[in-house]
Order: C-alpha cells, then sequence, then structure tokens
C-alpha cells in the first residue's frame, strides 16, 4: 500500500508543483498572482507582498507569474513605478517569467479613443521605467478587450509600433477579443509584427469550471459537476438553470466533459499558431473551488498535460482566490 501512494504522489506532484516537461518554445510553468486588479480591496500596489508571493510560487516549482494589474487606476498613485520595478527587479533575481497584464482598461466601443489612449499611454509610462536588463518580461497589452473583432485588430496595428518603439526588446503579448477567445484567435490573421505572443484562455467546459460561480448567472447555478463526465455522480439540473444556455451545456456535458473534448478543441488553437508560425500561450486556465478537489485535481491536471503535449505555455487562474490552487498543493502531498 505504501509503495502504491508513493507512485500516486510521484504522479501528482508534477502537476501540482509544475515540474513535467514541456515541449514549447519555452519552458514554462506559470501561475495567476491576482490581487492587484481588485482596487477595491487593495487600491494601492505592494511590492512587499508580490514578492512574497513569487518566492511562494517559487517554492512550489513555478518558473513564470502573470500579474493582473488595474493600470488606469494604480498608476495614479505616484508610488506604483517604484513598486513595479521592484517587481521587475525581484522576478529577474528569482529568474522567473514575469508578465505584467493590464485589466480594467474599459475598452469598449462606445468609449473606445479616450480609453484606447488612455491604454498607450499607461504602458508608454511602464515601459520607460523598465531597466535596461529586465530579465525576463513580458507586456500583456489588454485583457480581454470588450471590442469588435475588426476595431481591435485595427487597434494593434497602431498601438504595437508606439511601444515597440520605446522597447522593442520587450515581447508584447496580444489576446482575441470575446474574453480572449481561443475560437476568435483561431479566424484570425496574425499581425504582421515582430516579437509577438499570441494569447487565449481557457475555461472549458465552462458548465464544469464556473459552476456555482455568482458572476456568470442562473446558467452556472448547478454545483457537484464532476470531472470527468460520471452519469452516476452528476447532480439534478438547478432550477434556475432551466432556459438558459446553462441547461443546453447540461444536457451536452456527457461529450464535453472528457479528456478527449479537450484535447479536440485545444488541439484546434495549436494548430492555427502552426500553421501560422506564431508562439502561443494560455495565460489563463482552472477551475472554481465551488467543484470537488478531485474533480479540480482531474482537469487541472489534464489541461495541463494536453497543454504540454501542444507545446503551448500555461498559466493556473490562480494562486489564491475563488479558483486558487495553492491549497491543492499544499494537500496533494498529504493525499
Amino acid at each position: 500500500m505504501k509503495i502504491r501512494i508513493l507512485i500516486l504522489l510521484m504522479t501528482l506532484a508534477p502537476v501540482f508543483f509544475g515540474i513535467m516537461p514541456s515541449f514549447g518554445q519555452i519552458m514554462l510553468k506559470g501561475i495567476n498572482l491576482t490581487g492587484a486588479e481588485k482596487v477595491w480591496e487593495t487600491p494601492s500596489l505592494s511590492s512587499r507582498l508580490i514578492i512574497q508571493k513569487l518566492e511562494e510560487v517559487k517554492a512550489s516549482g513555478y518558473n513564470a507569474v502573470r500579474i493582473p494589474l488595474a493600470l488606469s487606476y494604480l498608476l495614479d498613485d505616484p508610488r506604483t513605478k517604484s513598486e513595479l520595478n521592484r517587481v521587475i527587479k525581484a522576478a529577474r533575481k528569482l529568474d522567473m517569467h514575469l508578465v505584467l497584464a493590464n485589466f480594467g482598461h474599459e475598452l469598449s466601443e462606445s468609449s473606445f479613443e479616450p480609453k484606447f489612449e488612455m491604454l498607450i499611454e499607461n504602458w508608454e509610462e511602464v515601459l520607460k521605467l523598465v531597466p535596461k536588463n529586465p530579465g525576463k518580461l513580458y507586456i500583456e497589452v489588454a485583457n480581454e478587450p470588450d471590442l469588435n473583432p475588426d476595431t481591435w485588430y485595427s487597434a494593434v496595428k497602431l498601438f504595437v509600433p508606439r511601444l515597440q518603439g520605446i522597447r522593442e526588446d520587450i515581447p508584447l503579448i496580444i489576446g482575441a477579443t470575446n474574453f480572449n477567445s481561443m475560437f476568435e484567435l483561431s479566424r484570425m490573421e496574425p499581425w504582421n509584427f515582430e516579437n509577438l505572443i499570441y494569447t487565449f484562455h481557457f475555461y472549458e467546459p465552462f458548465l464544469f469550471t464556473h459552476q456555482g460561480t455568482p458572476w456568470t448567472g442562473s446558467q452556472n447555478s448547478t454545483v457537484g459537476i464532476p470531472f470527468p463526465f460520471d452519469a452516476g455522480a452528476m447532480p439534478a439540473l438547478d432550477p434556475e438553470a432551466k432556459g438558459t444556455p446553462g441547461e443546453v451545456n447540461y444536457r451536452d456535458y456527457e461529450k464535453t466533459g472528457n479528456q478527449i473534448a479537450l484535447e479536440d478543441k485545444l488541439g484546434q488553437i495549436a494548430s492555427w499558431a502552426e500553421i501560422n508560425g506564431v508562439r502561443l500561450w494560455c495565460t489563463e486556465y482552472g477551475v472554481t473551488q465551488n467543484a470537488d478537489t478531485e474533480s479540480r485535481q482531474n482537469y487541472l491536471r489534464a489541461t495541463k498535460k494536453i497543454l504540454e503535449e501542444q507545446g503551448i505555455p500555461g498559466f493556473v487562474w490562480e494562486w489564491e482566490g475563488n479558483f486558487g490552487v495553492k491549497d491543492l498543493i499544499e494537500k496533494s502531498p498529504k493525499e
């Protein structure tokens, strides 16, 4: 029995500590360190807290972090630039890949021009303060832009030259509209710029990954959904989900809630990247803590394995929070 438990732990540890080999251009084991985008909770940027988390995730086997930032708000505080600089230098010292991702930019069709200009000016400020040797730094210009795909496509053509004119050595990470949709991305023609990394977010199947999350509404009110699909373990459809997309997703879950379905979806976007010869990262994937522990482990393990097989660096959402995996990592050696 002890030997069987030891073998199980050796199998689980690479998944939760991020030490399995990757076949992408860069070997990354990524995690999102959230909090700095939630300015209603933490109105100022604290390099001390972020560096503490950098050290935590480094000790857990991660070598890449993505930090969501509400730049348009945080840059109103004159201390933000120096705090950011400390974070950049700390990540370089720890030899970690660091993605700074812009949240809360409020880009929309109705207020595009002022918000777009603010977006670019904010990044220009940040890029000018970055040290000459930034380490492994990346800029994710706008998280989940809420724009018409044509508007966003044209916007990228405008801001890339401006930002690369300041620091062409720092890669820019850019995704598609519709919440960094992989499906929108797969329909796009890549931009004709160097040093770009394309990104998408992966929360399929949505019925499972977002079960019980209040911000997604009644469609995801059904909780207790297992992964992979198990007819005997499926809960009844929550009455509030009837007549919503969640009812359709529940009906189809037998087909969507398994590793083969994940492989099919991720394989499509991997093929797009290969055909177009571009770098591709998945900067968010994860599952809410509303799902049971075993199902969460199954899903994260399966998604990570597929991303690695497709050569796509991935960043788990998130270290701490509603989707946090810190507890999973702390529990796994005891199982």
